[in-house]
């Protein structure tokens, strides 16, 4: 129903650091987030071992555990010590969750996108890969080196954000976590590792100790796990904490300090480019130059006298292949947006500015987009009050529009399957208003006959929906209107086919002021973060022969692999 979005945890945060600062002062950690990268690292650390014994890796292997690893200490940081084991154990996960993410981005946009958006191309050999950064630590030059650097650094963030999670300060203040959650998760890792181990012919300490860190056994793995998995809930709670604990007061006081970053305006905008056609534009619309666009767009500007006037202008001086698209009244709507999504710094810097009041246009030339805008103003900037997030259940029927071979249906079918859908979503309500009728009857009937199988499990239920959440247009504009009350039903029609809504509740705090919440506990939970990275690069003392070995080692292990 909802686009997910994918977030990096603390484990990569440097890695990818100016990125994660942006993203931090916009979003909040996600348990579930977080759940699914550690997904991918178990699926890619078991993915490893399978290559090895592909190409023939695994007698390189074979000679090791000459030394207790566990009992070799490779780096300190303030009263702390980290082990050889633990070192390859923090070197083969920085490994493996920069693949993830660039696995993750060649799956979501395409193959290819993972390394120029990463810098990171997981079916190279890192030792090969050139490492490009600013801020990258001293020495590191390729991307081998720069999981040998922080390897003992991400190691002892670990240690450092356990000790604060297990201290009497963070009981006090509310932090718990699951036990059976984190073992359920630890079984299945561990459930995995040994079938992987009895396909390949190893026993499950020798595998654990080739695949994710060389030393490492069962005990010692299941000892990292626990530890990562507290301190990752230690963390989301961190940083939700901060922004709940935080009154009503000191919420408004940084609201009117920083109106321009959380108040909303609406706009009309046209774009002329004088940018060249690109190879792949076949249509027969005219191109321009810098000047010539220019003086289109002043002309458009002169003509517009109101809202009505400006769309219909946009119809007019509309290429002749996108003239059709101009049709639709939001075609040139900028609604309800913050200044952090307009994505032209000219124009959000215009729509924004402290004089800016309804009816005011202009034209603005970007010559980094190769575009001029025409902007017309109108609504002023305002603080978003509608609810910070409700909850809904619905019970979905869908109308296929294609078959199964992707193929479009007829109208006619598609009207059969819209009529056939919409009976079904009304026997459904009626079903449930002539039994209980209360909400637990309404999940237990969204198990049993819902088509949405992203909240069938649940009864139905998405929880936390706002005017930001990417959910079809029709069903957030229900669950958002401001008249619903608690156990609200109707059918409602989308382009999924007919839902049963309910509405559960609503916050009961405003918008504006829950992005305040979160850029607050974003920015606390970023200096957290930050400022222990910093001193743990600053002050860890690393055995440097130790280090320069076995991370020799464990790179020959992502080589062979390579090989």
């Amino acid at each position: 129903m909802a686009d997910n979005e994918i977030k990096t945890n603390a484990e990569i945060y440097r890695e990818q650091r100016k990125a994660r600062l942006a993203k931090a002062a916009k979003k909040k950690s996600s348990p579930k987030r977080d759940k699914a990268v550690r997904i991918i690292v178990k699926t890619l650390c078991i993915v490893i071992v399978a290559a090895l014994v592909l190409f023939g890796a695994a007698r390189v292997l074979t000679n090791v555990f000459c030394v207790p690893q566990k009992t070799l200490t490779v780096a300190t940081y303030d009263g702390k010590k980290i082990n050889a084991a633990e070192y390859n154990y923090y070197y083969m996960t920085l490994y493996n969750r920069m693949a993830s993410t660039a696995q993750q981005y060649d799956q979501y946009y395409g193959s290819g996108y993972g390394a120029m958006l990463t810098g990171f191309d997981y079916s190279k050999d890192p030792a090969e890969q050139e490492y490009k950064s600013d801020d990258a630590p001293e020495g590191v030059k390729t991307w081998a080196d720069y999981f040998k650097a922080m390897a003992s650094t991400s190691a002892f963030f670990y240690q450092s954000v356990y000790a604060d999670a297990t201290s009497d300060e963070a009981k006090s203040a509310g932090f718990t976590y699951s036990e059976e959650d984190m073992n359920k998760e630890i079984n299945s890792t561990l459930d995995s590792l040994k079938e992987y181990a009895k396909n390949n012919d190893f026993s499950l300490n020798n595998y654990i100790s080739r695949v994710c860190g060389e030393g490492l056994n069962e005990k010692s793995y299941t000892a990292l796990l626990e530890r990562d998995y507290i301190v990752g809930q230690y963390l989301t709670w961190y940083q939700d904490n901060e922004g709940d604990k935080l009154s009503k007061d000191e919420v408004t006081a940084y609201y009117n300090e920083h109106k321009s970053d959380f108040d909303r305006v609406s706009a009309r905008i046209f774009t002329v480019s004088y940018a060249e056609k690109s190879s792949t534009d076949t249509s027969d619309d005219p191109t321009y130059t810098h000047d010539e666009a220019k003086a289109r767009a002043n002309e458009f500007l002169s003509k517009i006298t109101d809202e009505n006037s400006f769309k219909t202008l946009a119809q007019q001086y509309a290429p002749d292949s996108k003239k059709s698209s101009y049709s639709d009244d939001s075609a040139t709507l900028l609604s309800n947006q913050k200044k952090s999504a307009v994505s032209v710094t000219e124009v959000a810097d215009w729509l924004f500015d402290d004089a800016r009041k309804v009816g005011d246009k202009t034209v603005i030339d970007s010559e980094d987009n190769e575009t001029v805008y025409i902007v017309y103003f109108t609504v002023a900037a305002h603080p978003d009050t509608s609810d910070a997030g409700v909850s809904v259940r619905h019970i979905l029927f869908q109308a296929a529009t294609e078959d199964d071979d992707g193929n479009a249906l007829s109208t006619e079918k598609i009207n059969e399957n819209l009529a056939t859908a919409k009976k079904n979503a009304e026997a459904a309500l009626e079903e449930w208003k002539k039994g209980d009728a209360t909400e637990d009857s309404f999940a237990a009937l969204a198990k049993e006959k819902t088509e949405d199988t992203g909240s069938k499990e649940n009864g139905g239920l998405y929880e936390d929906i706002n005017v930001d959440s990417s959910y079809v247009t029709e069903f957030k504009d229900w669950a958002l209107d401001p008249a619903r009350k608690p156990g609200d039903t109707e059918i409602v029609k989308t382009s999924y086919g007919y839902h049963v809504m309910y509405f559960v509740s609503a916050t009961g705090e405003e918008k504006w002021q829950s992005d305040v919440r979160s850029t607050i506990s974003s920015d606390t939970y970023t200096k957290y973060v930050e400022g222990l990275y910093d001193s743990i690069e600053k002050d860890v003392k690393d055995n440097t022969t130790l280090i320069n070995y076995f991370s020799k080692r464990t790179q020959s292990v992502i080589s062979s692999s390579k090989s």
